[in-house]
């Protein structure tokens, strides 16, 4: 797989997860109301009738708000809740697993550009609720579709190594640096900040206190790791990184923005996988090249066992 075919997967893994988690409550639902002969009517009625938000006077019921999800997620929500039962079965049938290892390795791919492993779990939670368990949940789901997908493909020795010449930058890390900057307009005041950073001011202070670069100015500068060859980065500050040791400040550089101080805290070393390191990797990107979409193998797995929609979904 692609660097960009996993961020779309990962995109995919959010949505999906989003979906599960704002529809979760019509799961619990669903198990009241298919508890006949648990609650009187009296009782089902009083449940729907809940309240689970006011506003403006007005009272949004526990009915209504699950109706308003079937509407909204219905659908998309069944059909994933689906095709999980069908692929575990399948996995089960087949005597398929996942280690945490492939797990492991898959989380690692959809958190590369993050600072760190807790940097990238922390902000799935703040921004979408999404815990690490749930992200390992469906990497594994991913992981267990495409070998089933898979499963009978035979790929020759031959065609993996032809196919790790002809795409060798493709497993190539190119040298990363962890930096902060402070941006001036003038070279001047550029080069007077940099004297007094030269005799011991502090650089987190300093670049508060005097850049102009809104995005990393709060942070103390701090821009965070980015390649070498980032598209996004000016060319003289990663041509001027390229040339720092670790707690180098060096500058000014001429740069659109005015003239920029640069600060290397950390860096990470270019790195190239051998053709062992990604075999198992490259086996699988040309065994999903001759297999059907998984999308198509999804339908065949839920047809196999004999998945009916039973429950009618309001239309959206």
């Amino acid at each position: 797989m692609t660097r960009q075919e996993k961020g779309l997967w990962t995109a995919v893994i959010v949505l999906t997860l989003g979906m599960l988690v704002m529809g979760s409550v019509m799961v619990v639902q669903g198990l009241r109301n298919g508890r006949e002969g648990t609650d009187s009517p009296q009782d089902t009625n009083q449940e729907e009738g809940n309240a689970v938000a006011t506003i403006n006077g007005e009272v949004i019921t526990n009915k209504e708000w699950t109706e308003a999800l079937k509407r909204r997620y219905g659908s998309e929500l069944l059909l994933q809740m689906l095709n999980r039962k069908a692929v575990y079965a399948e996995a089960l049938d087949r005597n398929l697993t996942v280690t945490p290892k492939e797990i492991a390795k898959e989380l690692a791919a959809a958190m590369d550009g993050y600072d760190s492993e807790k940097a990238y779990f922390d902000e799935m939670q703040s921004q979408l609720g999404l815990s690490r368990q749930d992200l390992e949940l469906e990497a594994g789901y991913r992981l267990l579709l495409e070998k089933i997908a898979t499963s009978g493909i035979q790929i020759k020795d031959a065609d993996i190594e032809h196919y790790w010449n002809e795409h060798h930058e493709d497993y190539v890390s190119p040298e990363k640096y962890d930096l902060s900057i402070i941006v001036l307009k003038e070279e001047d005041q550029a080069k007077s900040v940099l004297d007094a950073l030269d005799k011991g001011a502090d650089f987190e202070e300093t670049a508060r206190n005097e850049s102009t670069d809104s995005y990393s100015r709060d942070s103390g500068g701090r821009l965070g790791w980015i390649e070498q060859n980032d598209p996004f980065q000016s060319e003289a500050i990663l041509k001027l990184a390229a040339q720092l040791d670790v707690g180098d400040i060096a500058g000014p550089v001429k740069m659109e923005e005015g003239y920029a101080i640069i600060k290397m805290n950390d860096k990470q070393e270019r790195k190239v996988q051998s053709a062992e390191e990604v075999r198992e990797e490259i086996r699988m990107q040309l065994a999903l090249s001759q297999a059907d979409p998984l999308p198509q193998v999804e339908e065949r797995l839920r047809n196999k066992y004999e998945a009916v929609i039973i429950a009618e979904i309001p239309a959206s």
